[in-house]
């Protein structure tokens, strides 16, 4: 049943922020400014989670921790949606979302320079192949360049929050994490 579960909830995670962008764009259409929309988004999942981690009687976290889980929140994950989100505003989102799917690229990068991960002639395949279906899907980006800008530092943005989390999120639960990256 938990495997179910989880199984169920992945699968609405990746509908949800497959969808985001194009969720933005509506609301950009009735008047709703990028500030408003993310305060929205991350007010709505702070109080949701925050509830979460009551209702299991989860600490919140603390000391260190907590500082480094509201950096990961205010200059990461909120740095990467903000930045996301505006892009739509300057590009289509088909563009900024495969745009921002260039964050393995960027991860796998960062892992090889900062955590000395050895990048496998596999990985490295995989990497120029998704590069160059990348490249071939995108195009020439003329009108579009400052929203292909911010979609491309969304990603770089998304990589050093991944590779971050990758050491934090080791130390405290999902719950905890979620909770206060929200809430930053």
């Amino acid at each position: 049943m938990k495997r179910l579960a989880g199984i169920v909830l992945i699968a609405i995670s990746a509908a949800s922020f497959g969808t985001l962008a194009i969720f933005g764009r509506y609301a950009y259409a009735e008047g709703v400014d990028t500030f408003t929309l993310l305060f929205l988004r991350f007010g709505l999942a702070a109080s949701f989670m925050t509830l979460i981690l009551i209702l299991r009687r989860e600490p919140f976290p603390r000391g260190r921790i907590l500082a480094q889980l509201i950096g990961m929140g205010a200059i990461g994950y909120v740095g990467q949606s903000f930045l996301y989100m505006t892009a739509i505003r300057y590009a289509s989102a088909g563009l900024v979302a495969l745009l921002l799917y260039l964050y393995p690229f960027f991860v796998a990068i960062l892992s090889m320079t900062f955590l000395r991960e050895t990048l496998t002639r596999a990985k490295i395949i995989a990497l120029v192949l998704a590069l160059t279906g990348a490249a071939l899907t995108v195009g020439p980006v003329s009108g579009q360049l400052i929203g292909a800008l911010m979609a491309i530092a969304a990603a770089l943005i998304y990589s050093v929050y991944i590779i971050v989390g990758a050491g934090v999120m080791k130390r405290v639960s999902p719950v905890q994490s979620s909770t206060v990256i929200f809430a930053s």
